[in-house]
C-alpha cells in the first residue's frame, strides 16, 4: 500500500508539473554502461572493469543466469555467470606497457549485484578485478583498450590514475570518473554520453611497497530516477485502486504526449497546411495511440524471444529512422500540393477584372483538403511507431510479477491518454484553422490573403525539415 501511495504521489506530481516521464535509468532503460579503471602503483597495475546494465538488458541477463529455470539465482549460478563474464571481459581488454602486451590475472573475485530498478525490475552491476605486474623502477608508458562490442548503447569511460608511490605525468584520459564509477551520471552528459574505450598515460614510479594497487571503491547502488508509469504496476491492488491506477496511467500518457518529440508541432503544422477536417484529426490521434501501444507489445515480444538478437535500442533507432523518413515524405507532398494549388489559383483568373461579378468572392481558389483520412492515419503511424521505453518496462514488470493483464491495461490506458491529447490538439488546430481561413476569405486585404496562402508551404517545410533532421540524426546514432 505504501508503494502504491508513493507511485500515486509521483504520478500526480508528474501530471501537474512535468512534461515528460522520467526514465528509470538516467541514460535509458536499455543501456549497458562500462568503465575501465586502471591504477598504477610501484610493482603493480590493477584494472577494474565495471558494468552497469539498465532494466531491459538486465532482464535478459538475469534470465540467463537462472540456468536451472527455477526463477531464482543461486550463489553458484551467480558465481558461474560472474566468472565467465569477467573472463570474457579480460579477453577483450588489451593492456600494454612500453608497447608490450601484458597479461591480466584475477586479483579479486568478481562482485555481482542486482540493484532495484523501475517497476520491480532490477538492474545489474558487475565488478571485475584484474592485476598485472610492472617491471622496472623508473616508469614508462601504459595503454589500455576495451574491445567489447555488444551492440548496446551507453556510457563508456576509461580512467587511468596513480596510487601511492607513482605519478601520472601525462595522459589522454582523466584520472577520475565523471560518473562516480557508473553510480551517478552527470545530468549535462545524459544526451551525449562519452564513448571512450581506450586510453594511454605516461607514469613515473617513486618507490614504495611492491604490489597491486587498491581497486576503486564503488557502492553497488543503481543510478536511477523515478519512473511514475513503471511504479504503477507494483503494489497492492483492489478494484478502487485499479481504477485509480488506470486513470493515472492515462494521465501519464497525456503528459507523455505533451513531452518534446511526440509530434505536437508536426500535428498542428500538417493539419494547418493540409486544411484537415475534424474527422481526420481524430483519426490521426487514434492512429498515434494505437501504433504506440502495438509497438510496445511487439517490442516486448522481441525482447522476450531473443533479447541478444533484437536489441531494443537498435529496433527503436531504426523505427525512428523510418518515422522520420515518412514525415519527410509527407511534408514534401504537402509542399508540392500547396505549390500546385497556387499555380491553379493564378491560372484560373487570367482575365482583367473590369467586368462586374454578380456575386462577391475572393480571388483565391478554394483549397480542397490535401489530407485524407488515410493520410492522417499514416501521419499518426509515423508519429507513434517509436515505442516508449517506460511502457516496455511496464510490460516486462507485469510479466515478472504475474500481472500481465493489469500491465496490458496500463499500457492501453497510457495509449488512450496519448490519443486524447494528440487528438485534442489535432481537433483544436483544425477548428482554429477553419475559423481563421473564413476570416481571411471575407474581409482581409489581398496581400494578407497572399501571405496566408504561403502557410501551407511553410507547414510542409516544417514537417519535411523535422523529418529529415530526425532521419539523419537517427542514422548517425545507429552508425
Amino acid at each position: 500500500m505504501r508503494r502504491l501511495a508513493a507511485a500515486t504521489a509521483a504520478a500526480l506530481v508528474m501530471l501537474v508539473g512535468l512534461a515528460a516521464t522520467a526514465s528509470a535509468h538516467p541514460l535509458g532503460n536499455y543501456t549497458v554502461n562500462r568503465a575501465v579503471v586502471v591504477t598504477v602503483a610501484p610493482g603493480g597495475v590493477t584494472v577494474t572493469y565495471l558494468v552497469d546494465m539498465a532494466e531491459i538488458p538486465a532482464f535478459n541477463e538475469i534470465a540467463a543466469i537462472d540456468t536451472d529455470g527455477d526463477g531464482l539465482q543461486s550463489a553458484a549460478e551467480r558465481d558461474t555467470y560472474a566468472s565467465a563474464t569477467c573472463g570474457t571481459a579480460a579477453a577483450n581488454l588489451q593492456l600494454t606497457l612500453d608497447g608490450r602486451a601484458v597479461a591480466l590475472t584475477e586479483a579479486h573475485p568478481p562482485a555481482l549485484s542486482f540493484p532495484e530498478g523501475a517497476g520491480q525490475l532490477h538492474t545489474l552491476r558487475l565488478e571485475c578485478h584484474f592485476a598485472a605486474t610492472v617491471h622496472g623502477n623508473g616508469g614508462g608508458t601504459l595503454a589500455v583498450a576495451d574491445r567489447t562490442d555488444d551492440g548496446h548503447v551507453g556510457w563508456h569511460e576509461v580512467i587511468i590514475r596513480a596510487d601511492d608511490g607513482a605519478r601520472i605525468t601525462s595522459a589522454d584520459v582523466p584520472a577520475s570518473s565523471d560518473s562516480a564509477f557508473l553510480t551517478a551520471y552527470p545530468a549535462d552528459r545524459l544526451q551525449t554520453p562519452p564513448d571512450i574505450r581506450q586510453g594511454s598515460a605516461s607514469f613515473e614510479l617513486s618507490g614504495g611497497a611492491v604490489g597491486a594497487a587498491a581497486a576503486p571503491s564503488s557502492p553497488a547502488t543503481a543510478a536511477t530516477a523515478n519512473d511514475p508509469l513503471a511504479a504503477l504496476v507494483g503494489g497492492e491492488l483492489s478494484p478502487a485502486l485499479v481504477g485509480l491506477t488506470l486513470l493515472l496511467a492515462a494521465g501519464l500518457g497525456a503528459a507523455h504526449a505533451l513531452s518534446p518529440g511526440h509530434g505536437k508541432t508536426l500535428v498542428a503544422a500538417y493539419l494547418v497546411g493540409s486544411r484537415g477536417t475534424v474527422r481526420q484529426a481524430v483519426a490521426l490521434g487514434g492512429a498515434v495511440a494505437a501504433t504506440h501501444t502495438v509497438g510496445v507489445l511487439v517490442l516486448g515480444v522481441l525482447v522476450l524471444a531473443g533479447g541478444e538478437l533484437f536489441l531494443p535500442e537498435r529496433i527503436i533507432g531504426w523505427l525512428t529512422v523510418v518515422s522520420g523518413a515518412v514525415m519527410a515524405a509527407l511534408g514534401a507532398v504537402l509542399v508540392w500540393r500547396a505549390l500546385r494549388r497556387q499555380r491553379v489559383a493564378v491560372h484560373s483568373h487570367p482575365h482583367p477584372h473590369e467586368h462586374v461579378h454578380p456575386h462577391a468572392h475572393a480571388h483565391s481558389e478554394p483549397m480542397s483538403p490535401a489530407l485524407t483520412v488515410r493520410g492522417a492515419a499514416l501521419l499518426g503511424i509515423a508519429g507513434g511507431m517509436v515505442p516508449s521505453a517506460s511502457a516496455l518496462i511496464v510490460l516486462l514488470a507485469a510479466i515478472t510479477t504475474g500481472r500481465l493483464v493489469f500491465g496490458l491495461a496500463l499500457i492501453g490506458a497510457f495509449g488512450a491518454g496519448m490519443a486524447l491529447v494528440l487528438g485534442g490538439i489535432a481537433v483544436a488546430t483544425t477548428v482554429a484553422q477553419g475559423w481563421l481561413s473564413d476570416r481571411l476569405e471575407r474581409g482581409v486585404p489581398g496581400v494578407v490573403r497572399k501571405v496566408a496562402g504561403l502557410v501551407p508551404i511553410g507547414s510542409g517545410l516544417v514537417v519535411a525539415g523535422v523529418g529529415v533532421v530526425l532521419t539523419f540524426s537517427s542514422v548517425a546514432r545507429l552508425g
